[in-house]
């Protein structure tokens, strides 16, 4: 009897269970760029697709191409037809926190941002210096000619955290390693960004990177020119771009995503960070099969810093590291 009446007892927590998972969430997203942009948007579309994937019951609307100064009057828009709105850019955050005030019933999350930005405000970071760590790896054993390029957006959000941790591990194998940085100033520059990778080629860097979704630009400099290796940011790059990608960290934005529908669920509104590292699967890395881009010995020290901050998250300290 007691042996039955545990068995029910558990058919009922995998009932309650699977009642909270098929639960229906209505979420919209607002994009600076479009969800195909094989960089920063395409990460939050595909993470939301796969909490659906995982089970999670998403009426999900996103809402491309959002200028700035358009967002506000966007936001008004959509407040309080969906039960979770996410601004996905830190350069959105004034127009967030200014209509979170004039609705306070409605649940909103931003990032990137590791600030708490209001009670109706979830915000989520990805730890960025772990893949730029990983990532300055390669480039430090991969390159030829001791010169690489970082093809930067603007020094905030977590690219400011890539680009630290890019250059700690860059150091951690190559010390003597010239590393050039230039910003775009934007987050989806692309004509910029082809523009200092064309640069930086010329200048006779043989390895380069940069976050974001404006990288793409840069990649077709990249794919164009001979001897040239470019570490990415997203796992869409080494798919669209495999003769010169050699790896690509990624997002899996499923882990905030989650996160936000169970907190939710149990009556959280915000005043929350939501972290996204390796430890808690809110990245993942893929290596390229190619050995003449990823040499099985760099495959094999990448492989070991990965291991080393999915163990051991928030031991990249970042904060002191300067960029010229």
């Amino acid at each position: 009897m007691k042996k039955l009446a545990a068995l029910l007892a558990c058919v009922l927590m995998l009932v309650i269970a699977s009642a909270a998972v098929a639960e229906s969430v209505s979420i919209a997203v607002v994009y600076s760029d479009t969800v195909d942009d094989k960089g920063w948007c395409q990460t939050m579309d595909t993470g939301i697709k796969n909490a659906i994937d995982k089970g999670y019951d998403i009426e999900y609307t996103p809402v491309e191409s959002v200028a700035v100064s358009d967002a506000p009057n966007t936001l008004d828009q959509l407040a309080e037809s969906y039960d979770i709105i996410i601004v996905h850019g830190a350069q959105f955050t004034a127009a967030c926190t200014e209509v979170a005030e004039e609705y306070p019933d409605q649940v909103f999350a931003i990032g990137t941002s590791d600030q708490i930005l209001g009670d109706n405000i979830f915000t989520y970071m990805p730890q960025s210096e772990e893949p730029g760590y990983i990532n300055g790896v390669i480039a430090g054993l991969t390159t030829k000619v001791g010169k690489v390029g970082v093809v930067g957006p603007t020094d905030g959000g977590d690219s400011a955290r890539f680009i630290r941790g890019f250059k700690l591990g860059l150091a951690s194998v190559n010390p003597d390693c010239e590393m050039k940085l230039a910003w775009t100033g934007s987050f989806s520059d692309t004509v910029g960004a082809g523009d200092i990778g064309k640069t930086f080629v010329e200048d006779g860097c043989d390895v380069l990177v940069g976050p974001s979704q404006q990288a793409v630009g840069a990649i077709r400099v990249v794919a164009s020119a001979e001897g040239v290796i470019w570490v990415g940011q997203t796992t869409s790059q080494l798919v669209d771009f495999p003769s010169v990608v050699s790896a690509a960290a990624d997002y899996d934005y499923s882990a905030v995503i989650i996160s936000l529908i169970e907190r939710t669920g149990a009556g959280e509104t915000g005043g929350v960070c939501i972290p996204l590292n390796y430890n808690n699967g809110g990245f993942i890395y893929t290596f390229s099969e190619n050995t003449e881009l990823l040499p099985e010995d760099v495959k094999a020290a990448a492989q070991a810093a990965l291991d080393a901050v999915t163990a051991a998250p928030d031991t990249i300290d970042f904060s002191s590291v300067t960029l010229e």
